[in-house]
């Protein structure tokens, strides 16, 4: 358990964005994901960052209604000291919905 997770890259700032970890994919494509539980990684978003319309972080924002986060960035890992992803079964659950209904879930750019 926990090796996906250093896979996952660094955690976002602030909450409830400290329990989503990005990793940076091609060019400006980002996926981001959140950790129900310690085995198990949750898509939330696939898409650029790249201050479009598209941006996979605004949208992030967007779905949980909050304003960027003031706290410095410091793009900690996705795994913790033990090697363990921010898990949490709640935050996971709402993140995933708060996306899905703002219909930025994953998707692939054509």
């Amino acid at each position: 358990m926990g090796h996906g997770c250093k896979q996952a890259g660094y955690r976002l700032a602030g909450a409830p964005l400290n329990h989503v970890c990005c990793r940076h994919l091609y060019g400006s494509d980002r996926l981001l994901t959140a950790w129900p539980a310690p085995e198990h990684a949750v898509i939330l978003a696939v898409g650029p960052h790249d201050r479009s319309a598209l941006d996979v972080y605004e949208l992030l924002l967007a779905a949980v209604a909050v304003a960027v986060p003031a706290e410095e960035r410091t793009k900690p890992p996705c795994c913790d000291e033990l090697g363990e992803p921010p898990a949490d079964a709640q935050v996971a659950q709402a993140l995933a919905a708060a996306v899905s209904a703002l219909g930025a879930g994953p998707r692939r750019r054509r």
